[in-house]
């Protein structure tokens, strides 16, 4: 990609934003404007920092002079792609690419991308197929996407390697045209996002993006459990692998009697055993078969992958275990914002159990959980400002304890007779808290209040 005496702006000033603007300032662009529609004090970067490096930074908007200037649009994946700037941008015919499309016009020659996406599951995945490379590859793999590593800043680094492990969210696979992965698996589709998408297959539409530019030599995974799957894999030109922790089927990694398999030509083989895995749940069944099946895929060591499984202990704010006080163990999975990963979440439990609810919506459909409900959730806490709506949802299935905060349904969830208090909120964080991760370290810090207290 050649940006040479191009004006180049970049729109949003997030992490992605700011790593897109110093790339495009370091590869030689004429001018770099940084736009974001927040002031100056509340960007995520010292605004006079990125000014003294030479990049000019509009705050407040995205000015039209600002878009009619630019041979160059650099969309941060958290700017939709609609509105007056886009409009603008469409009829001027002016260029518009995604913050990994620009950083992937920079990279180097011979590197190969493992894209990881789908609607649950893809940090763990992500994380777990990088310890996983870096084990046998070392400094030869790198992390980078949606994880919190911009793509531009690896390309900003000009290291020798020669794996980029990619989380990649649908908001990034929008925006790609030349991109292209070696290697990608789409974990699962399930309702999220719906507030930024028009349907159920818009969603799928963009997921399966992550294969655009597939050939016979590149590889695709897929959860052969996925109402999306055979579509998918008719749309791809791709060698495709499965993993299923259901059912045993061709060209599979599947899970049997407590240990890990394949079916590769009709050769059914065992990997290794299941004990000592310290990841619970079903979906983490799945998330390790994805892991395998991209690994091997790419040629690594299965002896040596399945030390590094057996070793990796999960991620914060994933079914983790807080604290065990009052005969209940406490369980903070914040990370679970849509209404299919509080279903797996709840798959993972037997016991009597209490579930804290809520947050903001993203057009989220409730009715789904009405049928699982039932089987061991005996109270719902609904926290946030949708409560309401959550106890017109349910109250005719469960007894509804609605709170205003987050200390408020950790001491209700002491006082119930449960077991499990389980944080699966099936919603976004923006209500009340800064993120998934505040909301998480929030609970645990009440958590751990009231068990000190009592």
């Amino acid at each position: 990609m050649d940006i040479n005496g191009k004006n180049v702006v970049v729109l949003g000033a997030g992490k992605s934003g700011v790593s897109a603007a110093v790339l495009a300032k370091k590869k030689g662009a004429a001018k770099v404007v940084l736009s974001d529609v927040k002031p100056k004090a509340k960007m995520e970067q010292n605004a006079a920092d990125l000014e003294a490096m030479g990049i000019e930074i509009e705050a407040g908007g995205h000015g039209n002079e600002t878009i009619l200037n630019a041979d160059m649009i650099v969309v941060s994946p958290g700017v939709p792609l609609a509105g007056e700037w886009h409009d603008m941008a469409k009829r001027h015919n002016k260029e518009v690419v995604g913050e990994i499309e620009f950083a992937y016009g920079f990279m180097g020659k011979g590197v190969k991308i493992v894209g990881i996406t789908g609607t649950n599951g893809k940090t763990t995945v992500t994380t777990l197929t990088n310890e996983i490379f870096k084990s046998q590859l070392g400094d030869k793999a790198v992390l980078a996407g949606n994880i919190g590593i911009p793509f531009c800043d690896v390309v900003c680094e000009k290291k020798d390697y020669t794996h980029v492990i990619m989380e990649i969210s649908s908001f990034q696979l929008d925006t790609i045209k030349e991109f292209k992965t070696d290697a990608a698996v789409i974990l699962n589709i399930t309702d999220d996002h719906l507030d930024r998408y028009e349907s159920m297959q818009a969603y799928a539409e963009s997921k399966a993006r992550i294969f655009l530019n597939h050939g016979p030599e590149d590889v695709l995974v897929l959860n052969r459990s996925d109402r999306f799957t055979e579509i998918m894999a008719s749309m791809s030109a791709s060698r495709k692998l499965y993993f299923s922790a259901y059912a045993e089927s061709d060209d599979c990694y599947f899970f049997a009697d407590n240990a890990y398999y394949k079916k590769i030509n009709g050769k059914k083989e065992k990997i290794f055993s299941a004990e000592g895995i310290k990841l619970i749940g079903k979906h983490n069944t799945e998330n390790i078969l994805a892991c395998l099946a991209l690994a091997e895929a790419c040629g690594l060591d299965m002896k040596k992958a399945e030390e590094t499984i057996k070793g990796f202990k999960g991620l914060p704010h994933r079914i983790e275990l807080v604290a065990e006080a009052a005969g209940k163990k406490f369980y903070d999975d914040s990370k679970g914002t849509n209404v299919d990963a509080v279903i797996r979440a709840l798959e993972t439990f037997d016991r009597p159990l209490a579930l804290i609810l809520g947050g903001r919506e993203k057009n989220t459909d409730f009715g789904q959980l009405k049928k699982v409900l039932p089987k061991n959730v005996k109270t719902i806490i609904a926290l946030g400002e949708n409560r309401d709506k959550i106890e017109g949802v349910f109250a005719d299935v469960v007894p509804v304890v609605k709170c205003a905060s987050m200390e408020e349904a950790v001491n209700a969830g002491y006082s119930l007779d449960v077991e499990v208090v389980l944080l699966s909120p099936a919603c976004a964080s923006f209500d009340l808290f800064k993120s998934y991760a505040h909301r998480g370290d929030e609970f645990k810090k009440y958590v751990l209040k009231a068990a000190n207290n009592g």
